[in-house]
């Protein structure tokens, strides 16, 4: 696997449907790469210039969130890169299709935060400028 850029905090954003003040799905893209992070990892010490470690991301190719984004706009994520399971306790995990940096990342949201991400992704927030 090419080895994706670092990514730092202040390079990721949220949906424009989200609460300003909650956790939320957190997108960044850069050098041909998506990560997907949970703002709720954050620490006390986490600032904009803080560099991410890859245990708490999610990281695709462009071409691949693209594909994942396309398909939630059609109506169908089957067989994305991207995948997002429900629980049974009203949660949905995120995981990755593809070989990560490190295997078995996962990122757990709610139905608030998933809904508000997914609108961003219909919205195209999330799209390559």
């Amino acid at each position: 696997m090419t080895m994706p850029p670092a990514f730092t905090a202040g390079e990721f954003h949220k949906a424009v449907a989200s609460s300003p003040n909650q956790n939320c799905v957190q997108v960044a893209r850069k050098q041909g790469w998506t990560a997907v992070w949970d703002d709720k990892l954050a620490t006390a010490g986490t600032t904009a210039a803080t560099v991410l470690p890859a245990d708490e991301l999610l990281v695709l190719t462009d071409a691949e969130f693209d594909a994942f984004q396309s398909g939630v706009r059609s109506g169908s994520t089957d067989h994305h890169a991207l995948t997002v399971t429900p629980r049974d306790d009203g949660a949905y995990v995120f995981r990755a299709a593809t070989a990560q940096p490190v295997a078995e990342v996962q990122l757990v949201f709610d139905a608030d935060e998933l809904d508000a991400f997914l609108d961003g992704v219909r919205n195209g927030e999330f799209d390559l400028a």
